[in-house]
């Protein structure tokens, strides 16, 4: 049985296992954070031990002691079509996650939620897109993986969109698809306003790119988009793009537009139309 080291005393050690459980152990210069095997760390107790672990547990179980391993630090959201965003401790580590739309929900259904909270969130985040991919979420040439990650410190947020990218770019070869990964830090403040509007930061983030890419944004609703895939946007992006692209007037090879040539070392001459006032 795997467990997390969710606080660090002196001499002593309190992990918190897949069942829920908090165990008190010695401490083996751990650091918070830390995964280990429960199975090898657990000691027989004496009666006092025991009393003092009992004791150990109630409080943590009360929040004291590990208040900084289970308050929210970064959040990360992922959008396949399933919608889910995770909420990360310090140590990245999956403190709680939720389905954005219902396609969400039933992956974590089958994941299991239990199964989630205190992975590291690289792992957490593969076993959701093999999921995704095991339902043929990524099946489609055009599909694609919207990954947005915010912190209040900006550079572990676009740290944390790397390697997350990283990590699904494996994920997706390894299942044989070629959808298009993208990783992408936001602000916070893009996670609340997405909040709002019942979906995550990333999905957001492709919505305004599609807004910009069309030719009068004007004229694009943004709440017609909210219920749409990530694939439907993407594609609908890129026809923006490319109706753009071929609506540009084309120029003569070799010539750029509105070029006037001239004989080398020869001047423009005045134009000479008006005469100089003769006539």
């Amino acid at each position: 049985m795997k467990a997390v080291i969710v606080d660090v005393r002196k001499k002593t050690a309190a992990m918190l296992c897949d069942d829920g459980s908090i165990i008190k152990i010695r401490n083996r210069n751990y650091t918070i954070g830390k995964e280990v095997d429960a199975g090898m760390t657990t000691k027989i107790m004496t009666i006092k031990t025991a009393i003092t672990v009992a004791a150990a547990s109630l409080l943590l179980a009360l929040g004291l002691g590990t208040s900084s391993y289970y308050v929210p630090a970064r959040y990360v959201s992922v959008d396949i079509n399933p919608s889910i965003e995770y909420s990360l401790n310090m140590y990245n580590r999956v403190v709680d996650v939720k389905g954005v739309n219902q396609d969400g929900e039933n992956i974590l259904e089958e994941l299991n939620i239990k199964a989630l909270k205190n992975k590291k969130i690289e792992d957490a985040l593969s076993m959701t897109i093999s999921q995704a991919a095991k339902e043929g979420y990524l099946q489609a040439e055009s599909s694609g993986i919207m990954i947005a990650t915010a912190a209040r410190n900006n550079n572990s947020a676009e740290q944390l969109a790397v390697m997350l990218k990283e990590t699904a770019m494996s994920v997706v070869a390894a299942n044989n698809s070629k959808a298009l990964v993208m990783g992408e830090a936001v602000g916070l403040e893009r996670v609340e306003e997405a909040k709002e509007l019942g979906i995550t930061p990333g999905k957001l983030n492709l919505i305004e790119k599609l807004i910009e890419s069309s030719e009068d944004p004007e004229s694009v609703n943004k709440e017609d988009w909210l219920d749409k895939s990530v694939q439907e946007i993407m594609e609908q992006t890129k026809e923006n793009t490319d109706k753009i692209q071929e609506n540009r007037p084309s120029e003569t090879p070799g010539q750029e537009k509105d070029d006037v040539k001239e004989t080398p070392g020869q001047e423009k001459k005045p134009d000479t139309n008006n005469d100089n006032g003769r006539g």
